[in-house]
């Protein structure tokens, strides 16, 4: 916490920190090139006036530089750091030769505050253009060059975790998009569906019902709360209804409307202004209705079909291609019940295919969903964390001791214990159960056992410790005299025992194996377990890496990776080949396992 402060033309500030124009701590120029000197498939980056940058085959510049629009629409919003070659636009400013200050240090303040500098020069809303003065009397605080990097090393360390989040909900997308081309055609069945599908007619077989004209709300009907929420084209989001943003009507009102009176299983479908949006309502915690422009959709007959199936269909691309020959390339603003006369699907003939599509498709959106809502966090996160560090209200460096940076972080070296596999094991376990743990579903030793087996793999570390057991991969020396002992003896963890087995608890000193996890760079394969398997029950854990383990063995022996031969090597071990018998060790489970263990470790 920072003692004492001082006030500066920047607001409260650390007494050790300085303030200094921006003219006196770097170079500023601007490029030469013009936009069409750039190379599709060019080896240097191309830095222009947008947050994409593209390439180009020479380069004039080699050094570390932070980058800003001079012009467009992305001024004082568009911000690069580099540290190598490339080139710039004509209109984009270079900021480079770093005098008393860091580079990513400037980069991480510039961008938070460039945009805020340069609004103070006009007194339109936006920013037309910056002028090199704007940047060259900016004011900037400027801490000791150790706590500049310190600074700058935990911003881009939550920054390589946003990317990778980002990089890993592009890829899941990517994966969900695949699985609709080919589960909502047809082009690949779940197993143990054979049965032929059939032409499902839209209109014969909904029941699209909205409120009609004499229903009409008035704005003055619109309540901040209520009786039930209102629903309205705003409140789509991603399939799903933000309830947050929903209005509310009083009891009466509510009462009146019965036709669109919604329930659970229900389709909603935007029919005015930004017409197709597509909702399904899983679940509904409170009385809800719609405004005029939002059909309600439902099956005409009990099980005409299953209506999560078919709000994957009308959330797909081929309730999409219908829209657009509906439009004819022209815009429509309205949808109407005789819009809907001439569009047809393929679907399964029997119900509980589709409710198993369906179910495949909604636990991808779920997945995904969950990592939108981590990104979320750690992005509200960073922007605490800028606020915080960059003016000096949180210290990540003493400013009473000038050698106590390096001292501290020697006595931290030297106050850790051995980093050795036994300990790294130790930590890990405690960031599992710390992450996994919960009252309601205990956690066993077998599950802790597979994820960490899991998280090794992902680390690509050694696994030679897990064995072939029956409950296998399984790894002896990681419960008797590894990682368990050392998280118990430590109070990490607390392992109670009952008739049932082992169960695993957070210890007393929890925390301090967190604080490691943290200092060693780890948090992130926690988080990548629970993003894997938050809701995996063990016996698909144990399933995943007994195939995982056996394709590493048949890979080793050049042999092919098949249901068949994985089979094979199961049976060909005496403690393994029970595994056959178990219910969730069928020829459709191993493949699904094989996928899914592709998809982990070898993209």
């Amino acid at each position: 916490m920072v003692k004492e402060m001082k006030k500066t033309s920047l607001g409260l500030l650390p007494n050790d920190w300085k303030l200094d124009i921006l003219e006196h701590c770097l170079k500023i120029q601007t490029g030469t090139r013009n936009t069409e000197d750039k190379k599709e498939n060019g080896k240097y980056p191309f830095f222009v006036r947008s947050s994409k940058v593209e390439h180009i085959d020479t380069y004039h510049y080699d050094c570390e530089a932070v980058l800003t629009a001079g012009d467009g629409v992305g001024t004082g919003k568009v911000f690069h750091y580099i540290n190598g070659k490339f080139d710039a636009h004509q209109r984009v400013y270079i900021l480079t030769d770093f005098d008393g200050i860091e580079g990513k240090y400037f980069y991480y303040y510039f961008r938070e505050n460039f945009l805020k500098e340069v609004s103070k020069y006009t007194a339109k809303s936006s920013v037309d253009s910056v002028r090199r003065d704007m940047i060259a009397k900016m004011v900037v605080p400027i801490p000791k060059l150790e706590e500049q990097a310190a600074i700058a090393e935990s911003l881009s360390d939550v920054d390589n975790l946003i990317f990778s989040l980002q990089k890993l909900i592009e890829k899941k997308k990517a994966i969900k998009q695949g699985a609709v081309q080919k589960l909502l055609t047809g082009k690949k069945r779940l197993p143990g569906f054979n049965e032929e599908w059939e032409e499902l007619n839209f209109a014969e077989s909904a029941k699209l019902k909205a409120r009609i004209g004499w229903q009409g709300l008035t704005t003055s009907e619109y309540l901040q709360s209520g009786f039930a929420y209102l629903i309205t084209g705003t409140d789509f989001h991603s399939g799903r209804i933000k309830w947050d943003t929903c209005h509310f009507v009083d009891e009466k009102r509510y009462k009146q409307d019965l036709n669109i009176q919604i329930k659970k299983h229900d389709i909603l479908l935007t029919k005015d202004g930004t017409i197709g949006k597509v909702a399904y309502i899983s679940d509904i915690q409170k009385p809800t209705t719609l405004n005029s422009g939002v059909f309600v959709i439902r099956p005409a007959k009990e099980n005409s079909f299953d209506p999560n199936f078919v709000y994957h269909v009308l959330n797909s691309f081929i309730f999409d291609n219908f829209l657009a020959k509906l439009s004819a390339g022209s815009t429509i603003n309205h949808l109407y019940q005789k819009d809907f006369v001439g569009f047809t699907f393929k679907a399964p003939s029997e119900l509980v295919e589709q409710q198993a599509i369906a179910q495949v498709l909604s636990d991808m959106d779920s997945e995904i969903e969950k990592l939108e809502k981590k990104l979320a966090k750690y992005q509200q996160i960073k922007q605490g964390m800028m606020q915080e560090l960059l003016i000096g209200r949180i210290r990540l460096v003493d400013a009473d001791d000038k050698e106590q940076p390096k001292t501290q972080i020697l006595q931290e070296k030297q106050s850790q214990p051995a980093h050795n596999q036994h300990f790294d094991d130790a930590v890990m376990i405690a960031g599992i159960v710390n992450a996994f743990y919960s009252e309601k579903y205990p956690l066993g030793r077998k599950k802790v056992q597979k994820l960490l087996y899991l998280v090794r793999r992902k680390e690509q570390a050694d696994i030679s410790a897990f064995h072939k057991k029956a409950a296998g991969p399984y790894a002896d020396e990681v419960r008797y005299k590894g990682g368990e002992p050392i998280a118990q003896k430590n109070k990490y963890i607390l392992v109670k025992r009952n008739e049932k087995g082992s169960r695993f608890e957070k210890g007393a000193q929890m925390q301090r194996a967190l604080a490691y996890l943290q200092d060693w760079g780890k948090q992130t394969d926690i988080d990548w377990l629970v993003s894997q398997f938050q809701y995996t029950n063990v016996n698909d854990l144990e399933l995943f890496a007994t195939v995982d383990m056996a394709i590493c063995d048949l890979k080793q022996e050049g042999k092919e990776i098949s249901v068949a031969s994985i089979k094979g090597l199961i049976r060909s071990n005496k403690e393994w080949r029970d595994k056959l018998k178990k219910a969730y060790f069928k020829d459709a489970d191993i493949q699904r396992a094989i996928k899914k263990c592709q998809d982990l470790f070898e993209s």
